[in-house]
């Protein structure tokens, strides 16, 4: 079964869609899609360098391939009218920002999943979004994204690749404070302007606040502004992004996880936090309130209300241990009943074998 995954991704979904099809066929390729200045598409087929869609999908459709393509907005709907076999796989923000934005976009969705053999998703709503535009229901995969394995150590502090024990020294952050992870990278799509003013309320009541952005996006400058016309400097640290280890280990040093975007699927981030019994804060989204029950398995608030999500930490914060030990274990437990890549990833598997050509 020869396979390509078609991407203009190159993200840590990626990585694990590409493990797992390698592990289905001897003749697997991933296919990064690059653009030109003029905006055209080029990608390597095998020993080809194809430019433009038009002959992209010409060549996919000379061999008897299965064709993995995603996000649906700008690869998969370029890849529709192919004549082959074809898996297109949502990145949530393809349905809930593109389509959600317009009349031609929804179309355009539409007419994209419509013709495929099968679509993927993550989370419930972006699967009642595609029956409702009049896919199948049996042509609609629904298999969370979350975490690899339950490896954390829950009976001591985490440990390093060497087996050392990592400390907050090793992050350069303080022992005495209460570290609030802002994990995400700061676009406009995550808000993290909300979470900023959000700090600067806790702190009001709760000086022991040490908020942790990672130092990664297009908004760094402006949210560091943002922190300085605020006077709030002496309650925020930096890091630099880190490789999944890296992250794990500072995920495990910290208090409490925030998110605060505007529209999110199943956040790989926030059930990595789940499963490692770290109290996680999210905005109130179709894809998080599938695994955050406020007062339940964590705690949310209305997606941009600053005021809301500073009344959220600060209840995190007050909660007893015990309080807060029962719903993070609650956490723990959905995520691992029900989240787990080892079980979605054999369910992808069978799809994609039932597809072969």
């Amino acid at each position: 079964m020869k396979i390509f995954f078609v991407t203009d991704r190159a993200d840590a979904h990626v990585a694990r869609f590409d493990a797992l099809f390698e592990g289905i066929s001897s003749s697997y390729s991933l296919a990064t899609v690059t653009y030109s200045p003029q905006g055209i598409p080029s990608v390597t087929l095998g020993d080809h360098l194809v430019e433009g869609w038009e002959e992209i999908r010409g060549f996919l459709e000379t061999e008897k391939v299965l064709v993995i393509s995603g996000p649906l907005d700008t690869v998969t709907s370029e890849l529709a009218e192919g004549k082959y076999h074809h898996i297109g796989i949502s990145w949530a923000t393809d349905v809930m920002v593109t389509a959600a934005s317009g009349f031609p976009e929804l179309e355009s969705l539409q007419s994209t999943v419509l013709g495929l053999d099968l679509v993927v998703t993550d989370n419930y709503a972006t699967e009642n979004a595609f029956v409702g535009l009049g896919v199948d229901a049996n042509k609609v995969l629904r298999i969370p994204w979350g975490p690899e394995a339950d490896s954390s150590n829950h009976d001591g502090p985490e440990q390093g690749d060497a087996g050392q024990l990592v400390t907050r020294a090793d992050f350069g952050l303080p022992v005495d404070r209460k570290i609030i992870l802002y994990p995400r990278s700061l676009e406009p799509l995550y808000q993290p302007e909300v979470f900023v003013e959000a700090i600067a309320l806790v702190a009001k009541a709760h000086p022991e606040v040490l908020a942790v952005c990672v130092e990664a996006g297009s908004m760094v400058a402006e949210i560091k502004k943002q922190i300085e016309g605020l006077s709030v400097a002496e309650f925020f640290a930096w890091q630099p992004a880190r490789p999944p280890a890296g992250f794990q280990g500072l995920l495990a040093v910290s208090d409490a996880v925030v998110v605060t975007p505007k529209t999110d699927g199943t956040s790989v981030t926030v059930m990595e936090a789940m499963q490692a019994r770290i109290p996680v804060v999210s905005s109130l989204t179709s894809g998080s309130s599938e695994w955050i029950i406020h007062g339940v398995t964590g705690w949310s608030f209305p997606v941009g209300s600053a005021e809301a999500l500073a009344t959220a930490i600060v209840s995190l914060l007050e909660a007893t241990e015990e309080h807060r030990g029962l719903i993070v274990a609650s956490a723990h437990r959905l995520v691992t009943a029900r989240a787990g890549w080892s079980a979605s990833s054999l369910r992808f598997a069978d799809a994609i074998r039932s597809l072969a050509p």
